[in-house]
């Protein structure tokens, strides 16, 4: 029976698996951590791309707005003043169409890494 229990004491030391390098372990843990961190600020990151977002958007509203009652009350020529409200308003629209989009691929990012 003792010989027994050296071959086997032999065999479980064979199928033990050597780590390739000593800090391996840590190292993973670190890297799972890091993209812990990383999910986390992506969240408050995108808390805070709303939140502006809706700033900016409320912001540009006003000053659109405003813009177009000193145009308005201005003495030009009628078609001028069309022309140039149109013109900001155009540039308004583009604008948040445009931050709109980026807003988009933002949520549509963080929903992807949400799935993997």
């Amino acid at each position: 029976m003792d010989n027994e229990h050296k071959k086997m004491k032999q065999i479980i030391q064979m199928s033990k698996v050597s780590m390739p390098f000593d800090d391996l372990e840590q190292r993973i843990m670190g890297r799972i951590e890091e993209l812990e961190k990383a999910k986390i600020k992506a969240l408050s990151d995108k808390k805070y791309a709303i939140v502006f977002f809706l700033l900016g958007s409320i912001c540009g509203i006003v000053l659109n707005s405003y813009y177009m009652n000193k145009i308005q009350m201005s003495e030009m020529a009628v078609a001028y003043r069309n022309y140039i409200s149109i013109f900001f308003q155009l540039i308004f629209v583009i604008l948040i169409c445009f931050f709109c989009l980026q807003l988009w691929k933002l949520i549509k990012i963080e929903q992807h890494k949400s799935y993997q």
